[in-house]
């Protein structure tokens, strides 16, 4: 390892040669203001569009900042994300999704920060970040979530089960706001081949990377930089049921199963991986029942769906599936949209006005926001 490198900055990319272009003009600026310590490591996953040559004029302007790697194929996104890592040097590795950016002097706020804390005793950082979309009808800017805690220091140790739990910090989840010791992940990927193989496919592999790094050094630390660092605009995906059974029900299957496997997992954490894999069927369900209430009921074949179920799904889960798609199908999206509202009222008594709330804002989000970006991995 380059120990002049501080910090590498690693972003698997595929086919958003456009956003990747804006990235790079925020971040390279950004990264030759601090004279050295900082590299950027792109890893393209085969893209079928202009990235290659994008980065490319990039690297010709600033060779010594930017490093490449280019797949001759779609290894898929958890196969490039391990790539990008694998071509960092820097004592710590920030990951970041080629659609989400950096605040102006975020990259500098980062190194200040590394520069005070302790890299042995380090695992993990976590930055905050806010989002934003764009009205379709006046095109003003709107943000409409951040992750700031006003009522925590801009520096705070995260409780670790918050983060072996990923469900307990929100945050950890977004891959643009863990910053890595490369140090403890060169250890992981090198001694923990067989579960990091394991977890190849979730579009997840980041969960299980830090849920390792913490079940099986539970001495390290990891803090929260308690500053808004990163923005990301909302996209407008065009979800299908069959997009939205794979994310939800058949990534999160396979990731839990594998985490309640590993052989770091204790009696501490196991019970609560058990419930979440448990749950997936209600997530699900719900998750379809929003989709349809809200105006995002799409598919690409009826009985595609149904047969989706049935070959990914245990049977009595297909069953029920099946059955949940089938009368969702046929009811007006106004009366689910009613049906909700009141379980909402029975699950959570005098707090549901808040859940709604939320659900009208995400939603009323997704519609106000332009633009037509599918998932790309």
């Amino acid at each position: 390892m380059n120990n002049k490198i501080l910090l590498s900055i690693a972003i698997p990319t595929y086919n958003r040669a456009v956003s990747l272009e804006g990235l790079l003009n925020c971040i390279v600026p950004q990264a030759e203001k601090i004279k050295g310590g900082v590299e950027i490591c792109i890893s393209n996953n085969g893209s079928t569009d202009n990235t290659g040559e994008i980065v490319k004029s990039f690297q010709k302007k600033y060779p010594d900042l930017i490093k490449y790697n280019e797949n001759k194929e779609n290894l898929g996104f958890d196969r490039n994300f391990l790539k990008a890592i694998e071509m960092s040097e820097g004592s710590f590795i920030w990951t970041f999704g080629d659609d989400d950016n950096i605040l102006e002097n975020g990259t500098g706020e980062v190194i200040k920060f590394l520069k005070t804390i302790s890299e042995e005793n380090t695992g993990l950082i976590v930055v905050k970040r806010e989002a934003y979309f764009f009205d379709s009808q006046t095109g003003k800017k709107i943000i409409y979530h951040n992750t700031l805690d006003k009522n925590k220091p801009e520096v705070f140790k995260i409780d670790k089960k918050n983060i072996i739990i990923p469900a307990s910090f929100p945050d950890i989840a977004f891959i643009s706001a863990l910053i890595w010791n490369n140090r403890i992940v060169e250890k992981i990927l090198r001694e923990e081949k067989d579960a990091i193989e394991k977890g190849i496919g979730t579009a997840n592999i980041h969960v299980p990377l830090f849920c390792l790094m913490f079940l099986k050094y539970p001495h390290i630390d990891a803090f929260a930089l308690n500053k808004k660092i990163i923005c990301s605009e909302l996209p407008s995906y065009k979800f299908s049921i069959e997009s939205k059974f794979e994310c939800t029900y058949i990534r999160h299957k396979k990731l839990y199963s594998m985490l309640l496997s590993n052989k770091y997992m204790n009696d501490c954490y196991a019970p609560v991986f058990f419930k979440l894999h448990e749950d997936l069927r209600r997530v699900f369900i719900k998750d379809m029942i929003i989709l349809k209430g809200f105006g995002f009921f799409n598919y690409f074949s009826y009985f595609g769906c149904l047969k989706l179920f049935f070959q990914h799904a245990i049977f009595i889960d297909a069953l029920l599936f099946s059955l949940v798609f089938s009368v969702l199908f046929l009811i007006p999206a106004v009366i689910i949209r009613f049906m909700y509202k009141v379980l909402l009222m029975i699950r959570h008594g005098k707090n549901w006005r808040g859940r709604w709330q939320l659900a009208i804002n995400i939603n009323t989000s997704l519609h106000a926001a332009k633009g037509d970006r599918r998932e790309s991995i």
